[in-house]
């Protein structure tokens, strides 16, 4: 009788060892439970930063060279946009517009790790864009210009100009710089179509061209024409200080380094940089423009987002915001 009653009193035990253990491990799972919701619930805000943060910083990259104001108004509206609203956004301009800063701010949101004594933090993300010169464009015209040419920012040249009265270097007799960035060559439809909307493809910086002879200014003149008509019927300030940078007047050119020679005319040269040129031009009285021999306007410094870059400042004035960190 003693053994029977002995064995009950270890089952009794080891049911009141398991609700212990059952209940420990109930709390465990719970504990582990909240916690996995808390920190899905952050991580999910802490990528939503950081995605605010970099699109801000970029919209402001684009309005370093406009001033302080827009750069901050460009970024913070970027940031709302991507709900992160001004009262949690801070923005820093660097000296001489240089760079731009953004952090976004968010609290941390704990549901259930309160319930242990857990206590709300803050987090943020940061982004920080700097203005770089461009390795590869896209809407080049095929008309380059030489790397060893007089070049000055705000000075006034002639494009395309065969008889080199502007301080161009010729690439050889019968041909004003045209080039030509197709594998095959386009005939003349082609490169006017490309003088009048930019190649569609990217241009890099060591990119190896074929020179392009023989082309007719009347092609050239057409297409400079439309850009100067479609350009002033967009309504918008225009000047070589003050322009859009996807306005039609300003052309974006390849400067190249010659390579091989034949028979003292260049057949081919390399891609060194980029220059943005704005056309002018004389104005008929139906509101349409006239171009005369050349192409005439003037080298302008100016900033153009989305281009693919390297550290650094080009001395043909184009740059583009570069997201560092």
């Amino acid at each position: 009788m003693k053994i029977w009653q002995t064995f009950i009193l270890c089952l009794e035990n080891e049911r009141g060892t398991s609700l212990v253990l059952l209940a420990l491990a109930m709390t465990a799972l719970l504990g582990s439970t909240a916690l996995v919701a808390d920190l899905g619930v952050n991580y999910v805000t802490q990528a939503r930063l950081a995605v605010a943060a970099d699109a801000a910083a970029l919209a402001g990259g684009t309005q370093l060279g406009a001033g302080r104001d827009r750069v901050m108004q460009a970024a913070k509206e970027m940031a709302a946009k991507n709900g992160v609203f001004a009262d949690a956004v801070a923005v820093e301009v660097a000296p001489n517009n240089s760079g731009v800063t953004v952090t976004a701010k968010a609290p941390v949101r704990l549901f259930f790790g309160k319930i242990f004594g857990l206590q709300a933090a803050g987090m943020q993300q940061q982004a920080h864009v700097v203005l770089a010169r461009p390795i590869s464009m896209t809407q080049l015209v095929p008309i380059g210009i030489d790397q060893n040419m007089a070049f000055k920012i705000g000075s006034r040249h002639l494009l395309f100009a065969k008889d080199n009265k502007s301080g161009e270097i010729e690439l050889g007799s019968g041909n004003a710089g045209a080039l030509e960035f197709a594998t095959q060559s386009t005939g003349a439809q082609g490169l006017e179509e490309q003088l009048r909307r930019g190649w569609p493809e990217l241009i890099s910086k060591g990119n190896i061209l074929e020179t392009k002879s023989g082309v007719k200014f009347s092609a050239v003149k057409s297409a400079m024409e439309d850009r100067l008509t479609r350009a002033a019927a967009l309504n918008h300030q225009c000047s070589p200080t003050v322009c859009p940078p996807d306005c039609p007047r300003i052309i974006y050119v390849p400067v190249y380094r010659p390579l091989r020679t034949d028979e003292n005319k260049v057949k081919q040269v390399e891609v060194v940089d980029f220059a943005a040129f704005w056309l002018d031009g004389t104005r008929r009285s139906n509101g349409s423009w006239e171009i005369e021999k050349e192409i005439p306007g003037i080298f302008i410094g100016i900033q153009k987002g989305g281009l693919l870059s390297e550290a650094g400042e080009s001395p043909y004035g184009i740059s583009t915001g570069k997201l560092v960190r």
